[in-house]
């Protein structure tokens, strides 16, 4: 297991992470079911597609008084404050997206999810994606294993990627999504099927535990994905950046899941223009 540190009142990284994220569920979880009970959620846009509402400012509180009561010497990097964090690359790091999926949140449905990651030296060491609708926790740290429920998992067995699931995930822009929706019609139907849930956090925890074979996103930000990282690593499985390079929290793009494909799916995009 990852030498993580310690709380200020003794308490593992791993508990705080859980209380961070079961605090802001509880939060996401009264709002949604307001909505479902035809309640409205009003959102701010911040670009196409791209919604906050104040679940997520309400969840991404709740998480940082949690994470700073216990750790108030270790920065957090949160989607909705991430102007006001710095050298990301030094020492140990909170990485927090709120509600992951805000979009689906905010229509209800019910593919949304908590992410929390510590990074050290901008290494992601934990990786925490919860759903607070199934009660679904996907939690890795480094060193120690994935673990779903509390169940061991692993990357899928699959070595093909003619037999793979490929969650997919277009992102905000346009033009990249246009680009991947052109890749995926090049490649069909290379693979066997073909899924956007509309969140990386949970496409990503999919992957590193079986569910997806492969998921490959062209543009993410580091509360997206480094929680999904470590996940996929302790998983089993293997990594990349969109072009086949090494990993980081820096990354724009991802492809991950089980070894063989992503290698197979790296090596057919090779040289592909993702911009």
């Amino acid at each position: 297991m990852s030498e993580l540190p310690t709380s200020k009142t003794g308490r593992s990284a791993a508990d705080v992470a859980r209380e961070a994220a079961h605090k802001a569920s509880e939060i996401i979880l009264e709002r949604y079911r307001a909505l479902e009970r035809g309640t409205p959620i009003a959102k701010t846009v911040k670009g196409r597609g791209n919604y906050v509402t104040e679940t997520d400012l309400a969840s991404e509180l709740a998480i940082m008084r949690v994470l700073r009561d216990e750790f108030p010497e270790i920065a957090v990097l949160s989607e909705e404050t991430a102007a006001t964090v710095e050298n990301w690359d030094e020492g140990w790091l909170w990485v927090v997206d709120p509600i992951d999926g805000t979009s689906n949140f905010s229509r209800g449905i019910p593919s949304f999810a908590v992410n929390i990651a510590l990074c050290e030296g901008g290494e992601p060491v934990l990786g925490q994606t919860y759903q607070p609708v199934t009660g679904a926790e996907f939690f890795a740290t480094k060193g120690d294993g994935l673990f779903v429920n509390g169940e061991r998992a692993t990357v899928s067995p699959v070595t093909e990627l003619s037999e793979c699931l490929l969650g997919i995930g277009l992102g905000y822009e346009y033009d990249r999504a246009k680009m991947i929706l052109e890749l995926l019609t090049e490649m069909w139907p290379g693979v066997m099927m073909i899924q956007n849930i509309g969140t990386a956090a949970i496409g990503l925890a999919y992957a590193a535990s079986g569910r997806f074979d492969l998921y490959v996103h062209s543009l993410l930000f580091p509360w997206d994905m480094a929680a999904g990282i470590v996940q996929i690593r302790e998983g089993g499985g293997a990594v990349m950046d969109r072009e086949g390079g090494p990993i980081s929290i820096y990354s724009e793009g991802i492809i991950a899941g089980a070894a063989k494909p992503v290698a197979e799916f790296a090596e057919k995009t090779r040289g592909r223009r993702w911009r």
